[in-house]
C-alpha cells in the first residue's frame, strides 16, 4: 500500500509542479485558460482484482471500444472525450483497494432507452439491483447494476423538462 500512495503521490507532484500556483481554485483556472490548453477529455480509472473479466465485460457486455491495452492497463472509449480505465490490481504490489463505494454513471439521451438497457442487460444475466424507474431526488431515469468486479454502474438519461446548468 505504501508503494501505492507513493507512486500517486509522485504523479500528483508531477501534473502539479507543471502548472503555474495561482491563487484561484481549479475551476475558475479552467475556466480561464485559452482554448488550445483546456481539457479536451476525462478518463476515469479504478483498480481491478481481475482486469480480464473487467475487459470482457466493458467489451463484450456494454459494447465499448478499447483504445489502449497494456499488460496491467485498458482503457475503453466512453465518447468522443471520455473514456473508463481499468488497472490490474494484481500489477501493484502490496496495492489494495480500500473503498468500493464508487461507480461509473454512463450518460444516454433517452429515457426510454434506460429501459431497453435493462432488458438487455438481464438477457446477459448481468446482476441488476435497481430496475429502471425515475428518480426522487434527482431528474433521471436510471438503472443500476454491478460490473465484473462489483463496481457500481448507472444507466441514466435526463428527465424531460429537467433544468441543468449546461448541457452536455
Amino acid at each position: 500500500m505504501k508503494k501505492l500512495t507513493h507512486i500517486i503521490t509522485l504523479i500528483i507532484i508531477a501534473l502539479y509542479s507543471s502548472y503555474s500556483v495561482a491563487q484561484e481554485p481549479p475551476t475558475s483556472l479552467q475556466s480561464n485558460v485559452t482554448e488550445d490548453a483546456k481539457f479536451t477529455g476525462l478518463v476515469t480509472f479504478a483498480f481491478y482484482k481481475d482486469i480480464e473479466a473487467g475487459d470482457k465485460f466493458y467489451s463484450e457486455i456494454m459494447g465499448l471500444t478499447k483504445t489502449y491495452q497494456r499488460s496491467a492497463t485498458r482503457i475503453f472509449r466512453i465518447s468522443p472525450t471520455s473514456a473508463i480505465g481499468l488497472m490490474d490490481l494484481n500489477a501493484v504490489e502490496g496495492a489494495e483497494v480500500m473503498n468500493k463505494d464508487m461507480g461509473f454513471s454512463f450518460l444516454i439521451e433517452k429515457t426510454e432507452d434506460v429501459d431497453r438497457w435493462y432488458e438487455y442487460l438481464i438477457s446477459k444475466g448481468v446482476e441488476v439491483y435497481a430496475k429502471p424507474s425515475n428518480g426522487t431526488r434527482t431528474p433521471v431515469r436510471s438503472v443500476h447494476f454491478y460490473d465484473s468486479d462489483g463496481y457500481d454502474i448507472e444507466i441514466f438519461a435526463w428527465l424531460p423538462g429537467a433544468e441543468m446548468f449546461e448541457k452536455f
